[in-house]
């Protein structure tokens, strides 16, 4: 299974935010889903790809992005926290 979220480089969001983005994915869902492989980048658009998946699976990890994402204080660098 792969996750790959992609930032639009226009949200300036810094390298760091996504590494530390792309360590607490794998933290998370790789508990449920071992064979996860997870990717977050800069690109010209926003985007959240899910291949290799269930559509159960997808709408799962769909919510569990969303859920790591809105609990940001808990894995963000310190230096990234407004």
């Amino acid at each position: 299974m792969r996750l790959e979220i992609i930032i639009d480089r226009k949200k300036q969001v810094s390298p760091d935010i996504m590494a530390a983005l792309e360590q607490e994915l794998l933290k998370q869902l790789g508990r449920r889903f071992p064979d996860i492989q997870v990717r977050v980048a800069g690109g010209s658009n926003m985007a959240l790809n899910i291949t290799r998946a269930s559509k159960e699976e997808k709408e799962l990890l769909e919510e569990l992005v969303q859920e790591v994402w809105e609990n940001a204080e808990s894995w963000m660098p310190e230096s990234s926290v407004a």
